[in-house]
């Protein structure tokens, strides 16, 4: 089931690259899932015993089973930092060929008695082998390499976690509506992922043996892991906006200045476009939108608001709209309050019950109803 679930967003995936916008990020999470591809039919072999393919999935399966968590690390990273940034990451791919190597190695040169006594007592049985032969070294690799799957799991979900909080507060400095440029959905899925990547641990220490007799034990890690690579699969197919789409933004947003504006002075200017056009009632408000008004550059207005007001940019429009609906419901008690949040702004009823909320204590039907009451 995982390795169907793998392979249906892998062809998915592949189609969109090739049809649609080829970015980084659909590239990695279609490499991702290749590579889960493959870790899983190695599963499927070793499950259903096919043990002429054995040497050569288990080897795939160790190769990519170090790989797989990477991989992902390099989709996240796709995602959320820039290009110029992606240098000694790849590091974490040399285990995966290492081991794959080593493995690949050993069963070349291990006898078909050799390959057959290490398959039915370790693989399948989880009986360690001593002594210095070919079956001894193939058991060391494979124990090896569980080590070393379990070393990788840490800087993977820690660095991925990072990226993506620093990801989420540069959006949150250069949009005012963030719903749909935020990664919270991939930050839930490396959380998922923190929890799969205990049972995979588990799972290696047990030794897929355990699970070889019990079709019924073997279905719940099975189902678990399908789900969640079906959400993987799913987020990462949907996911239409990453730091490609911010660099582009910043690039139109850059314009050069002879002179260093007074960030104060800035500040109020800032202030006195927003009240005299009212630009923060603009539907997706970009920080460009801002430098080619005030005719200055991206750093200069990040300066003004997120260091002279001590806020995000998001933030600060967003607190502008909720101020600009409270008027409106004191205005205009019986103004239907979808109305009120597109007239301040806010291209979407959630992102506008969301902010009042968060800024008034109550959403804002409660609100109208509480000033009615007055």
């Amino acid at each position: 089931m995982p390795m169907f679930v793998c392979l249906f967003w892998s062809t998915m995936l592949a189609l969109q690259v090739i049809t649609e916008r080829k970015t980084r990020a659909r590239v990695h999470i279609f490499i991702f899932m290749l590579a889960a591809t493959v870790l899983y039919f190695g599963h499927s072999v070793f499950f259903n015993h096919n043990t002429k393919m054995l040497p050569l999935t288990d080897t795939l399966y160790s190769t990519a089973n170090l790989m797989v968590y990477p991989l992902y690390f390099f989709y996240i990273c796709a995602l959320t930092t820039r290009r110029s940034h992606h240098h000694l990451r790849y590091m974490l791919l040399i285990p995966g060929v290492v081991g794959g190597m080593l493995m690949g190695g050993c069963y070349m040169m291990m006898s078909e008695e050799e390959t057959h006594q290490f398959i039915e007592l370790y693989l399948y049985h989880g009986v360690r082998v001593g002594g210095v032969g070919l079956v001894a070294m193939q058991v060391l690799i494979h124990d090896l390499c569980k080590l070393l799957f379990a070393f990788l799991i840490l800087p993977v979900l820690f660095l991925g976690r990072r990226h993506i909080i620093e990801y989420e507060q540069l959006v949150n400095d250069s949009y005012a509506d963030v719903e749909k440029k935020s990664l919270t959905i991939i930050h839930y899925m490396l959380i998922a992922f923190i929890i799969t990547s205990v049972m995979s641990f588990a799972m290696n220490v047990i030794g897929r043996e355990q699970f070889n007799d019990s079709q019924q034990l073997l279905a719940i890690p099975s189902t678990i892991f399908s789900c969640l690579l079906f959400s993987i699969g799913y987020i990462g197919y949907r996911q239409d906006f990453d730091i490609e789409d911010i660099e582009a933004d910043e690039q139109k947003a850059d314009e050069q200045v002879t002179n260093q504006p007074i960030i104060s002075e800035l500040q109020k200017r800032i202030e006195q476009l927003m009240e005299e056009e009212q630009l923060f009632r603009q539907p997706n408000l970009k920080i460009v939108d801002l430098v080619q008004k005030l005719g200055t550059n991206r750093s200069y207005i990040y300066q003004a608001i997120n260091r002279g007001m001590g806020l995000s940019f998001a933030e600060y429009i967003n607190r502008m709209r909720i101020e600009y609906a409270s008027q409106l419901i004191l205005q205009h008690p019986d103004m239907p309050v979808s109305t009120i949040g597109e007239q301040a702004g806010f291209n979407s009823s959630t992102s506008f019950y969301r902010n009042f909320k968060q800024y008034k204590g109550m959403g804002p039907k409660e609100y109208q109803s509480s000033m009615k009451d007055k």
